[in-house]
């Protein structure tokens, strides 16, 4: 393996905020078209203590709709793992690197000495405990030697002229991939694609 192909190893996730298109004159022109049509604009700025009253009525009787005309872009880096949680929440729109289209980074998810590894109880009612020294050596040994492994095979099968579509399919979920999250706003408060 060349230094590109050297398997990395973390244990963090990254987010930076990309983007962003929000803010009181959003909310106020969305608000206001219903009375005051295209001039809505014109009146972002004419009364703000009148235009904090709208915004404060807007949030404490649920009009939500004028809310919805901000939003925000994500850009994160994670394991494939903590994606798939990520995504099952349906509260983001995302657009997530393809190891179909490129060739995926050797950089895989370990848990860090802080992580706790012995899960106590029942679905739905468990707590997660530290671990002993010799539960935290077993776990970081045997994930670095098999995402160690799984990637010398993805490279192998790259190098012998298969897709890399298939090739993938060796790869752990702990490789990082890296995603654009993209929320709106709706009208509970919440986050909508």
């Amino acid at each position: 393996m060349n230094g590109r192909d050297e398997v990395r190893f973390r244990s963090d996730v990254t987010g930076q905020l990309v983007k962003h298109a929000a803010s009181d004159a959003d909310v106020l022109w969305a608000a206001r078209v219903s009375t005051k049509g295209e001039q809505s604009l014109a009146e972002v700025e004419a009364d703000p203590g009148r235009s904090q009253g709208l915004i404060n009525f807007l949030m404490r009787d649920r009009h939500g709709t004028p809310f919805e005309h901000s939003s925000m872009t994500f850009y994160v880096q994670a394991p494939i793992f903590v994606f798939r949680e990520f995504m099952r929440h349906r509260t983001f729109s995302y657009n997530e690197e393809s190891g179909r289209y490129r060739r995926l980074e050797p950089e895989f998810y370990v848990p860090g000495p802080g992580r706790k590894l012995v899960q106590e109880g029942k679905p739905g009612a468990y707590v997660f405990t530290d671990g002993t020294p010799a539960q935290h050596k077993l776990v970081d040994e045997s994930v670095r030697e098999s995402c160690r492994t799984a990637y010398a095979a993805y490279l192998e099968m790259l190098d012998a002229g298969v897709a890399r579509e298939v090739a993938r399919t060796v790869l752990p979920v702990g490789i990082y991939s890296s995603v654009y999250a993209h929320a709106a706003f709706e009208r509970n408060g919440r986050v909508c694609p």
